[in-house]
């Protein structure tokens, strides 16, 4: 992997204190409580995140058609692949003990489109010394590719959310076949200035839990075993363009949208943990995930596409942000 220490901006808080350690012990309920771990160059969208069992965050980036790397114990950032232009990287998912997926596609950042027969997905294994890349299938079909989530009981098959024709794909991941396997109302996009529908997805306790970013729709609906629907969907809360998420282990969802991270519980119950519309600390936050390690379990980190659509304070580069999210219980 090329060492990427020279090109990014890398920030430490004052007297050299790590930013995770800050992250962990902020005793503010505030902006305050957002750290920092790591600042790309300008214009470098960060798209979605995915955590390695060595606590290492990967990045997607779509305008950079890269996979990134950032290890917040020792702050060294990296590039794991370089795709070809025109790959612009969307979601991430693991299938396997240290192998990954990722979607790709050719996207207009100012029309929020992709290239018809752009999409692709890819599988990135590090069980070897080197990580290999390998394409897993040519989604042709597929509008605008985004959220992945595994089945847990195949894992070789993944859900796909499509943005664009508001659908879900199953696509096996070792054999490349793909097919609808999940249609519902609430997935489309419905605003025609914002042309993105289901966005995010997760599964968790036998629900696949999603976001429509155009429509500011969090829900969930109940799934089968190979992800077909099993109930009517079920709404649980309006968010200002809600993207991606993570699911807590007791229940509560982390929403990343419109500058804000949201903590929502089932009942519906909507609090603001940080940022705010017109707010830049988290500007432009697309993604969000826990720690895996027994330092950062409680850290939820942050990708940020650097306000690039819609700058609160300028553009600036995507980044990585660190939030512990025990400090608000």
């Amino acid at each position: 992997m090329q060492s990427l220490a020279l090109d990014f901006v890398f920030f430490l808080t004052v007297f050299t204190v790590p930013i995770l350690a800050h992250a962990l012990s902020f005793p503010n309920s505030s902006d305050s409580a957002v750290g920092v771990l790591w600042t790309f160059p300008n214009e470098t969208w960060i798209e979605n995140l995915a955590v390695r069992h060595t606590g290492e965050i990967l990045c997607t980036s779509l305008n950079r058609a890269a996979l990134y790397s950032i290890n917040p114990f020792s702050h060294i950032a990296s590039t794991v692949h370089q795709f070809e232009a025109g790959d612009g990287l969307l979601g991430i998912a693991e299938i396997d003990f240290d192998v990954f997926v990722v979607a790709s596609a050719n996207v207009s950042l100012t029309t929020s489109t992709a290239e018809e027969g752009s999409a692709k997905m890819w599988k990135v294994d590090f069980r070897q010394l080197e990580p290999k890349v390998s394409l897993v299938a040519n989604l042709v079909d597929v509008g605008l590719p985004d959220g992945i989530a595994v089945l847990p009981d195949t894992r070789r098959l993944v859900l796909l959310a499509d943005a664009a024709k508001g659908v879900v794909w199953s696509v096996d991941t070792e054999s490349g076949d793909y097919a609808i396997v999940t249609q519902n109302e609430a997935f489309i996009p419905t605003n025609s200035q914002i042309p993105l529908g289901i966005d995010g997805i997760h599964i968790s306790n036998g629900y696949l839990f999603f976001t429509n970013f155009g429509n500011n729709l969090l829900g969930r609906l109940q799934i089968s075993v190979n992800g077909t629907a099993r109930g009517r969907v079920e709404t649980i809360a309006s968010l200002a363009h809600p993207d991606d998420f993570a699911v807590a282990k007791n229940g509560l969802i982390y929403v990343a949208g419109d500058n804000t991270l949201y903590r929502v519980s089932l009942n519906g119950s909507v609090s603001i943990l940080a940022g705010g519309s017109n707010d830049p600390t988290l500007e432009g936050c697309t993604s969000a995930q826990f720690g895996r390690t027994s330092l950062d379990r409680d850290v939820l980190y942050i990708g940020t596409n650097g306000g690039i659509l819609s700058p609160v304070d300028g553009i600036h580069g995507g980044q990585v942000l660190a939030l512990n999210v025990g400090l608000f219980d």
